[in-house]
Parts: structure tokens; C-alpha cells; sequence
């Protein structure tokens, strides 16, 4: 990873942890019977939307192949609204590349509390993606723009939270390549945007 790279990486670290920190502590001040705050463990399905152009048959371009996302998260919420810490993996790839990228969230929630045990929500945010390739006889690493919007809902069994959400990512590594098959030798940004379906547990306190 270059040093440019490194530095975007931590300064959005820090201004994460800057900003979210004194609010869950804020949150935890509140009330301690409405478990404002929470943590949870999130897993599933992701589904790129993005062509591959590293890899085409003839004029073909195939999307990158389903793989899967898991995601930790850090939540507390201030009536209908909430904001959570995001940390996460997802993987893609192809024959012969490897793609994989860490994207750390700050997330905005809005929520509708129905009868005290369920709450859909809306919800949307960004960050940075830390990402690799590997394949076609080179590795990079780079820090890029990463970014969600979705929706989902959370049910609630006293201090144990569960829940489902579908989020669309915005994922530009700013990695590129010559595009397959292009006899002019076109160079092009191949992106990883998609869809995630996660399932999750957690703890709220």
C-alpha cells in the first residue's frame, strides 16, 4: 500500500473513531433500560453488479461471481435516529484474480419502532474501502471510495438483537486494467459496486 494510500486510511480511521466514540457515550447516558447501543455480527450473499472486462469471450463480459460479505458493527441509536461504526470483508473474483476489500463505514439509520419489538429502517453512509487484487501476474493495494444504501429491520428479544438488511455498495478501488479483446488497448476503471443480503445477531446495552 502507498503512502498516500496509508494516510486515507488512517485519517478516515480517526475521524470515524473521533466522531462516533462521544456519541455512544452520549447514547449509554441516556437510558440504560432502553438499550440505546448495540453490537452485532452480520453475514451473506454478495452480488456484484459490475462486468468483469479482465476476462470475455468474444464480445461477452460476465459479471464478477457471487461470493460473500461479513460485517461487525458498532450502533446506537437516539430515538428514530442512529448511527453505527461499520468494519467488514467481501470477497469476488475471477479464474485467475483475486479481489477482496475491507471497507470501514460510518452509517446513518433512521428507524420506525413497531410495538417495541421491531423497527424497519432506512439507512445510508460512507467511507473508505481498503482493497486488494491479485492475478494476471501483479498484487495491488489501495485505498478508495466506498459507500451504502439500504434498508432492513431489527427485531428485538430484550438485550438480543436480531435482524435482516439489503444494502447497494459503492465500491471504486480505483484499480484498472486493459480491457479484454479491445484492439485499440483501451484502458479501464473496473469497479466492484453490488448487492448484500445479510442476516445478524447481536447485543444491545
Amino acid at each position: 500500500m502507498n503512502s498516500k494510500s496509508v494516510a486515507a486510511v488512517v485519517a478516515a480511521l480517526a475521524v470515524g473513531t473521533a466522531l462516533f466514540v462521544p456519541l455512544v457515550a452520549a447514547a449509554q447516558t441516556v437510558t440504560t433500560e432502553e438499550h440505546n447501543t448495540y453490537v452485532a455480527v452480520k453475514f451473506g450473499p454478495y452480488f456484484p453488479s459490475e462486468t468483469n472486462g479482465l476476462n470475455a469471450i468474444g464480445n461477452t463480459f460476465n459479471k464478477w461471481p457471487t461470493k460473500y460479505a461479513i460485517d461487525g458493527a458498532l450502533g446506537a441509536y437516539w430515538g428514530i435516529f442512529g448511527l453505527q461504526l461499520s468494519a467488514g470483508y467481501l470477497t469476488t473474483g475471477a479464474n485467475d484474480v483475486d479481489f477482496k476489500t475491507w471497507p470501514v463505514l460510518l452509517i446513518a439509520r433512521v428507524r420506525l419502532p413497531i410495538g417495541g419489538f421491531m423497527a424497519p429502517y432506512g439507512e445510508g453512509g460512507a467511507g473508505v474501502g481498503i482493497s486488494s487484487v491479485s492475478g494476471l501476474g501483479s498484487n495491488s493495494t489501495k485505498a478508495g471510495f466506498a459507500g451504502i444504501a439500504g434498508a432492513g429491520v431489527d427485531f428485538y428479544l430484550g438485550q438480543l438483537l436480531l435482524g435482516a438488511e439489503l444494502k447497494y455498495l459503492w465500491l471504486d478501488p480505483g484499480f484498472s486494467s486493459t480491457t479484454a479483446n479491445d484492439p485499440s488497448g483501451a484502458v479501464s476503471s473496473f469497479k466492484f459496486n453490488g448487492i448484500t443480503v445479510q442476516g445478524y445477531v447481536g447485543i444491545r446495552f
